[in-house]
């Protein structure tokens, strides 16, 4: 069996700046697959920012919100994971096609989504409704 290595990493975002965001999610995933890691856990909604979506619509929320996973971030998470050969975990405000916004970490492998747990008590906005389980899942399987 073998040893897993995870780091974890917080960093200051920038609020609704997938772009700047996802540029400091790579280099941190960089240097931890340089120093052995196989797993970066990151902070809730690491991708979009957290505290400003307090005081937006749900129709901002909305915009700023992404399929799982077909969104561009999660394209961004894989092609980062690959580059590395790292499993990426990070948060993002989540859509889905009936206009639900959730809470989402994602777990993000060279494969594609590994999991997508939703978190089970948002109150940053009540536009935001909760996950209705708990996740369990394999890192590598």
């Amino acid at each position: 069996m073998k040893n897993l290595k995870i780091s974890t990493a917080q960093f200051e975002n920038k609020s609704g700046d997938k772009k700047y965001n996802l540029s400091v999610i790579e280099a941190l995933s960089g240097q931890a697959a340089a120093s052995g890691s196989d797993v970066i856990a990151f902070h809730e909604c690491s991708i979009t920012g957290y505290t400003f979506a307090g005081k937006l619509t749900k129709k901002q929320l909305l915009d700023v919100s992404e399929l799982i996973p077909e969104g561009e971030s999660l394209t961004s998470l894989k092609k980062i994971a690959v580059r590395y050969n790292i499993v990426i975990v990070a948060g993002l405000f989540e859509k889905d096609k009936d206009g639900k916004i959730y809470k989402a970490h994602v777990c993000v492998g060279k494969n594609g989504l590994i999991a997508k747990p939703r978190k089970l008590h948002p109150f940053i906005n009540p536009a935001i409704i909760p996950g209705d389980q708990f996740t369990v899942f394999d890192l590598f399987g």
